[in-house]
């Protein structure tokens, strides 16, 4: 068996737990207020790395988007999320998705064109609850600066 199919680099391992996992199980992400609508960092992360964060009110919205969406990577992929904004926050709706997609498994990595990408399919009870594609480089970039959005309450 196994327990690393991905192939993923032992640093890359170390980072999905104590950057996903643990961030979230710590409380250093659950107990924060988060307000991406009028944050300026978040727009020019948003310029900077290329990238989409969508956030789908109902599980059914978000199965229609995952339906409409090749996650193969190719020449045109974008670095791209979309998930279910179960915590009313799109923020901590990352977060929590996020961690379950660390979690669980769900990432493949892959390389194109000397390119590495994340991919990330997360379902739970058979309903998709995260999904998209990222440039290894960038997602982390990006995810440290979203934790960085944080505000204590």
């Amino acid at each position: 068996m196994n327990a690393n199919p991905q192939q993923f680099s032992r640093k890359e391992l170390a980072d999905f737990y104590e950057q996903l996992i643990l961030l979230w199980e710590n409380g250093d992400l659950l107990n924060q207020t988060f307000n991406i609508r009028v944050d300026k960092t978040f727009c020019r992360l948003k310029d900077q790395y290329s990238f989409e964060l969508n956030a789908h009110a109902t599980l059914d919205e978000t199965k229609a988007a995952f339906d409409n969406i090749d996650l193969n990577v190719t020449t045109v992929s974008k670095n791209t999320i979309h998930l279910h904004n179960a915590k009313n926050n799109i923020l901590k709706s990352y977060f929590y998705h996020i961690r379950n997609v660390a979690g669980h498994a769900d990432i493949q990595k892959l390389k194109f064109k000397n390119v590495n990408w994340y991919v990330f399919e997360h379902m739970y009870s058979n309903q998709i609850k995260l999904f998209g594609m990222f440039k290894t480089a960038g997602f982390w970039k990006v995810h440290g600066e979203l934790v960085n959005l944080r505000r204590i309450k």
